[in-house]
C-alpha cells in the first residue's frame, strides 16, 4: 500500500508523464495543422484552377467574337485565396503569322482579387478634322465599320493610304457592304484564305440609335467601332454556306459562352437561326496590296478601313 502511494505521488514520474502528454499534444496539433494546411491548399488550388479555366473560356469567347481573328494566345495566373488574377495576351491571326496586339487581365474565383489598373488611351481627330481612330495599347489600329441601313455623312476609305505604303506587306482591311447579304449572295467571287464575317446582330432599337448618331453627331465619330462588331472567322476560301456551317456553329457556342451578357442575348436570338438566315454586313480580309485592291473594286463596297499591317514573310 505504501509502495503504491509513493509511486503515484513520485514527482519525477509526474513530470515525465506531463512532458510526454505535452509532446503528444504538440505532435497531434502539428500533424492536424499540416493535414489541414495541405488539404486547404489542395482545395484552394482545385477551386482556383476550376474558376480560372471557366473564366478563361468566357474571356476567350468574348475576344474571338469582338476582335476580328483575335484570340487569347497566352495566360499567366496569379492565384490567391479561392481566386486570383489572370494576365493574358490577345493575338490576331494575320494570315501568315499571329501578332500580339494587347495585354489584359481578368479576375476569377469565389473571392476574386482586387484589380487596380492605371493607364491612358488615345485617338486622333478629336476636333472633328479627322476620323476619331482608336488604338490598342501597342499602337495597333482598330478598324471602323459602317452599317448598310444607316446613312452616314462620310465613309472611311483607306485605299489611298494603302496605295502609298511601301514594301511587301499583308494588310488587314474591314470592308463594309452597301446592304445586308445572305451568305450565298455575297458579291465576291473569291475571298482571302482567312476571312472574318461581320454579322448583323443588331436590334431595330440599336439601328435607330446608329441612325440618330450619324445624323446628329460629327462625321468623324459616326461609325461602329471594332469591339462593337460581332462576327466569326473562316480559314478556308469561302464558296458556299456549307463551308461556313461549322464556323457558324462555333460562333453560336462562343455567344453562349462569352463573359458579355450582350453576347448571351444575341445567342438567345440566333440559336434557332440557320446559316442561310443570317445577314452579313461586311468582311475583314487579309492580303497583299494587289489582293486587297481586287476585292475593293466591287461596287458593293461602301467603306474600307485599314487595321493592322505585317511584313509578308
Amino acid at each position: 500500500m505504501n509502495d503504491f502511494t509513493e509511486d503515484v505521488f513520485d514527482e519525477r514520474k509526474i513530470k515525465k508523464a506531463i512532458r510526454k502528454g505535452k509532446k503528444k499534444t504538440i505532435i497531434t496539433i502539428v500533424s492536424v495543422s499540416l493535414i489541414v494546411f495541405v488539404v486547404l491548399n489542395i482545395l484552394n488550388f482545385a477551386i482556383s484552377v476550376y474558376f480560372s479555366q471557366k473564366t478563361f473560356k468566357k474571356w476567350d469567347a468574348y475576344t474571338r467574337l469582338s476582335t476580328p481573328n483575335g484570340y487569347i494566345s497566352e495566360t499567366v495566373d496569379s492565384r490567391g485565396f479561392l481566386g486570383g488574377v489572370g494576365n493574358y495576351k490577345v493575338a490576331k491571326n494575320m494570315k501568315i503569322k499571329s501578332v500580339v496586339i494587347e495585354q489584359k487581365q481578368y479576375q476569377f474565383g469565389l473571392i476574386p482579387s482586387v484589380l487596380i489598373s492605371r493607364g491612358s488611351g488615345g485617338g486622333i481627330g478629336v476636333t472633328g478634322e479627322d476620323w476619331q481612330v482608336s488604338y490598342k495599347e501597342n499602337g495597333w489600329k482598330e478598324m471602323m465599320f459602317f452599317h448598310p441601313n444607316v446613312k452616314y455623312k462620310k465613309y472611311k476609305n483607306d485605299k489611298d493610304l494603302i496605295q502609298r505604303m511601301q514594301g511587301d506587306k499583308i494588310y488587314e482591311v474591314a470592308l463594309s457592304l452597301d446592304k445586308p447579304y445572305k451568305p450565298n449572295e455575297l458579291p465576291f467571287t473569291e475571298l482571302s484564305e482567312v476571312t472574318w464575317f461581320w454579322i448583323n446582330t443588331y436590334t431595330n432599337s440599336e439601328i435607330k440609335t446608329f441612325q440618330k448618331e450619324a445624323k446628329e453627331n460629327d462625321w468623324s465619330s459616326a461609325f461602329i467601332r471594332e469591339r462593337d462588331a460581332l462576327g466569326f472567322s473562316t480559314n478556308s476560301s469561302y464558296t458556299s454556306t456549307a463551308d461556313l456551317d461549322d464556323d457558324y456553329d462555333r460562333f453560336l457556342r462562343l455567344l453562349r459562352t462569352s463573359i458579355s451578357s450582350e453576347h448571351n442575348k444575341v445567342y438567345s436570338t440566333f440559336k434557332d437561326k440557320k446559316i442561310e438566315d443570317i445577314e452579313i454586313l461586311g468582311v475583314v480580309v487579309y492580303g497583299t496590296k494587289d489582293q486587297i485592291f481586287k476585292m475593293m473594286k466591287e461596287p458593293s463596297i461602301k467603306a474600307a478601313s485599314l487595321g493592322g499591317i505585317v511584313d509578308n514573310y
